[in-house]
């Protein structure tokens, strides 16, 4: 009894150096096994014969490994060898308990769970019911190692119920925190005004709501499919249809889980804007609008004919302009325009950062005057750049623009 009690307190302790091996039990299980054997082993005095040496490790493996005899005993060198075969054979069901989950979610789950079901039953196929008296915490460590695996942010509780032909393992899935706590979606375009696609952060806060409490890791393995779900969501808007609007959703999971979504129009560029300087007498508030006609000559290749007008509220004067321009790479445009009422030509670029990031643009006329502006978006609405214009006398300013 002493030898048995010693072998349990010392089962999930650090291996010794004694050379004991033991075959017949599952990988994940023969380890406790062999390192309860090993406080056994190394507690027999090694003066006795090896006959006696072996039949006390056949005793208290008897004792010790419940649902197994003792197929053999040998000393290989100075190694002890313990085979072990299973008294009996259980059918094992596996059933899982997780919390209601509404939309898509309960089917990711569900296939999440089939994986680690599958997993587990190979796990635990030859194990007898009765060895669960003694390798439960394996049998836990392991189901603990499966879930992170398959289902990360959720761990198991484990209940067994005996059940005529066999048993059942159900597992009862608990989230882990850290919890996703809110949805923070964020809109973005450079080809529609904020008015237009503002309102969608009103929608995904309640479209993707079922979010709220799961675990964080759990959301981050499927980040693709919220970012396609939320992505069908929008599609249910009036104006993604009659505008054809590509959308694009990111998703970074985390506690406040930020929801970036890009909304591009295939066919229409509509922007308004308000501007104020600071830093410069020349320049007054102004109000502007552009209206763009897109179309796709090559794939990945926008090229757009555009109309800008802008107002200048001091003295209510207009200039227009009438361009044309192409996007070799995302964000980036390049064009020409022609103005009135100066009548000049002017070469343009274009940087569009997404919220949160610098942007840039600037216009070089044929007769060697230079305009451009670099800024940062601070969110949806709102930007602040620093402009310059060759054609004023202070031509340096701080220029605020309100994107409507």
């Amino acid at each position: 009894m002493v030898l048995v009690a010693a072998a349990l307190l010392l089962q999930f302790a650090s291996p010794s150096k004694a050379g004991v091996r033991v075959e017949g039990l599952p990988p994940w299980l023969s380890g406790a096994a062999t390192r309860s054997m090993e406080a056994v082993w190394t507690q027999i005095d090694p003066q006795k014969e090896e006959a006696a040496r072996l039949e006390i490790v056949r005793l208290v493996a008897l004792r010790l490994f419940e649902g197994y005899e003792v197929g053999g005993i040998e000393l290989e060198g100075q190694d002890l060898v313990l085979s072990l075969k299973s008294k009996s054979r259980t059918e094992w069901r596996i059933e899982a308990g997780f919390p209601a989950l509404s939309g898509p979610l309960s089917d990711w789950m569900q296939e999440d769970w089939e994986g680690a079901r599958e997993t587990l039953g190979q796990r635990i196929r030859d194990l007898p019911l009765e060895a669960l008296a003694w390798a439960d915490s394996a049998l836990r460590k392991e189901v603990a190692g499966i879930l992170e695996a398959e289902i990360p942010g959720w761990q198991g509780n484990l209940i067994v119920r005996v059940e005529e032909g066999g048993a059942t393992l159900k597992v009862g899935l608990v989230p882990v925190q850290p919890l996703v706590l809110a949805v923070n979606p964020k809109s973005t375009s450079s080809s529609l005004p904020s008015l237009v696609h503002s309102g969608v952060k009103d929608d995904l806060m309640a479209g993707l709501s079922p979010l709220i409490g799961l675990p964080v890791a759990w959301v981050a393995k499927h980040e693709k499919q919220v970012a396609e779900w939320a992505s069908r969501q929008l599609q249910d808007e009036s104006f993604v249809e009659s505008l054809k609007v590509d959308i694009r959703v990111v998703l970074k999971a985390q506690p406040v889980t930020d929801l970036s979504v890009r909304m591009e129009s295939r066919r229409y560029t509509v922007w308004a804007w308000v501007a104020g300087y600071a830093g410069t007498s020349d320049r007054y508030p102004e109000a502007g609008i552009h209206l763009g006609r897109k179309a796709q000559i090559f794939p990945r290749w926008d090229v757009e004919l555009y109309g800008e007008t802008l107002l200048y509220l001091n003295d209510w004067d207009l200039e227009t302009r009438l361009g044309i321009r192409w996007s070799p790479w995302d964000r980036i445009w390049l064009g020409a325009e022609r103005s009135w009422p100066d009548e000049a030509t002017w070469w343009r670029a274009w940087f569009d950062g997404p919220v949160r990031s610098p942007y840039a643009w600037i216009r070089t006329s044929d007769d060697g005057e230079l305009n451009f502006g670099v800024g940062y978006r601070l969110n949806e609405n709102l930007s602040i750049e620093l402009h310059y214009d060759s054609r004023d006398e202070n031509s340096s300013s701080v220029r605020l623009v309100g994107n409507l």
